[in-house]
């Protein structure tokens, strides 16, 4: 049985979130998988119970859109018949485990992403200690080399480099180098060292309990939350590094040291069609390993394509109306929900980015269109973003939507004239490894 909806929180499965276009809940692929299977009920059950809109969120999970009270729970039974899903409806709230795509595929990956992300998930869901967890905190694997989660952040992360493997925390001066054995471990105790904090925190204070990583390490200071945690030897570092926020392009991707490649398939504007998932897992089934690998980049992998499939794969997600090439005008543009889907947008930011596709973007590098403030579609920095207010839109050129515009009150139309005199840009900037980590999770 699911939860009432709330307002002002990440939604889960078992927990809608009423939005404009009824309710919202989010399935969570373990590991960044989904079976062909999976898929296939995912699709059908976003199609019989919902609005049939889907959209790949910035944590790697499936959002699904047009729920209502009648049939939420009818979903979520669906869901949770084919293993997507926890107990109970605290667990499954904090079961947000983000890890790369292609875990132990890639053949550069120094551990098994994927083992290590299904056994913190496990983690999460059995053990009733960490069930108190506020539902937007949030850890990360990777050991990706093909594919990187380059640029994203989460309250706990695990990562590797040249030098080994290593824990940091958001907000944090300081990592603390692991071998694969211990960092289960050290995941366990630094999370009850947060929970520690945080009721402490409640208990003396009017204002509510922080919920993230990053508060504590502010209050503290990292090394200290290390400590606490029983973990010495953080070792500090010099300078926060600075990895690129790139997204892999749509379409094939060669894996150095395979045979195989993986194919990107990314959602126009955020958002794609329950039949869409549905034939991509075919997809998958004819020309790939029989599984999709959800990515923080609101795109969806198709691994183990041989470079001789790529033409036909690229030609069969195109004709399922998703981006299939780098060239595609689609793949610079990042969309929220926007009005009437969500009741806090200000504009129809799908059919803006749909007029704006239309009208040609020369020279605007990534373009972020935010029905309001909040950029939860994009909480990194792009080359224009447009942020829709009462009064129109405002312009914010290489920032996030809650920066300043340098123009207001700007029509679609005013906006496409505007990008159309822009000078040609590159990629957009990178993202700082010390972003709010609560952006990288919408």
């Amino acid at each position: 049985m699911t939860e009432p909806a709330v307002k002002g929180r990440c939604p889960s499965l078992m927990t809608p979130m009423e939005s404009g276009d009824g309710l919202l809940v989010r399935v969570k692929p373990r590991a960044a998988t989904l079976t062909a299977v999976q898929a296939e009920a995912v699709a059908a059950a976003a199609g019989r119970f919902g609005n049939g809109m889907i959209e790949p969120t910035n944590r790697g999970h499936l959002q699904v859109r047009g729920l209502t009270d009648s049939t939420v729970d009818g979903f979520a039974e669906a869901i949770a018949g084919i293993g997507l899903a926890a107990a109970g409806p605290q667990a499954e709230a904090v079961r947000n485990v983000l890890a790369d795509p292609l875990g132990p595929d890639d053949p550069a990956a120094q551990f098994d992403s994927h083992a290590l992300a299904h056994r913190l998930s496990a983690v999460l869901e059995t053990d009733p200690a960490f069930h108190d967890l506020p539902d937007k905190f949030g850890l990360l694997v990777d050991a990706g080399v093909a594919l990187p989660l380059a640029g994203r952040t989460a309250d706990i992360m695990v990562r590797a480099d040249g030098e080994g493997l290593f824990i940091a925390l958001a907000g944090g001066d300081c990592r603390l180098s692991l071998p694969e054995s211990g960092l289960e471990e050290a995941v366990r105790r630094l999370l009850a060292a947060f929970l520690a904090w945080r009721k402490g925190q409640g208990s003396a204070a009017a204002s509510p309990a922080p919920k993230r990583m990053r508060a504590m390490a502010a209050a503290c200071g990292a090394r200290a939350v290390f400590d606490a945690a029983g973990l010495n030897g953080a070792r500090a570092v010099e300078s926060v590094p600075e990895p690129a926020a790139d997204r892999p392009p749509a379409g094939f991707v060669a894996v150095a040291g395979a045979a195989q490649g993986c194919f990107a398939a990314a959602a126009p504007f955020g958002s794609m069609e329950a039949g869409d998932l549905a034939e991509l897992a075919d997809l998958s089934r004819r020309f790939a390993d029989g599984t999709i690998r959800v990515t923080p980049w609101k795109s969806l992998i198709l691994w183990g394509v041989l470079p001789a499939n790529a033409a036909a794969v690229g030609a069969a997600v195109s004709d399922i109306g998703l981006v299939a090439a780098a060239d595609d005008v689609r793949s610079r543009i990042v969309a929220c929900a926007g009005r009437p889907r969500c009741a806090g947008g200000h504009a129809d930011t799908r059919a803006d980015a749909a007029y704006l596709t239309a009208a040609g973007l020369p020279g605007t590098g990534l373009l972020h269109l935010s029905g309001c403030a909040k950029g939860c579609a994009h909480p990194a920095p792009a080359g224009a973003t447009l942020v829709a207010g009462p009064g129109g839109y405002g312009l914010v050129r290489n920032g996030r939507a809650g920066d300043a515009p340098e123009r207001t009150g700007l029509t679609p139309e005013a906006v496409a004239r505007i990008l159309a005199a822009a000078k040609p840009a590159g990629r957009e900037p990178p993202a700082r490894e010390t972003v709010r980590t609560g952006a990288g999770w919408g």
